[in-house]
């Protein structure tokens, strides 16, 4: 499962090891057995985050991409 989380205090970032300062963007994602926290920068890197344009601004998102069927995937 996957968390957009904004931080409180100081949390440290698992991939590049970075302190998560205050008010800063960050993901948590649970795995069967382990726990791992990311800042914006190591989703970027390994796309878990991306930036989408919505309504004329860039805005960043922690959500997959939508996958698009195409019109003969019911045939």
């Amino acid at each position: 499962m996957r968390r957009g989380c904004i931080s409180l205090g100081s949390i440290e970032c698992d991939g590049c090891h970075r302190i998560i300062s205050h008010s800063e963007r960050y993901l948590i994602i649970e795995e069967e057995s382990a726990v791992v926290t990311l800042c914006v920068e190591c989703c970027l890197e390994r796309g878990h985050a991306r930036y989408k344009e919505d309504k004329r601004e860039r805005a960043l998102t922690f959500f997959p991409e939508p996958v698009q069927s195409s019109p003969d995937a019911g045939l």
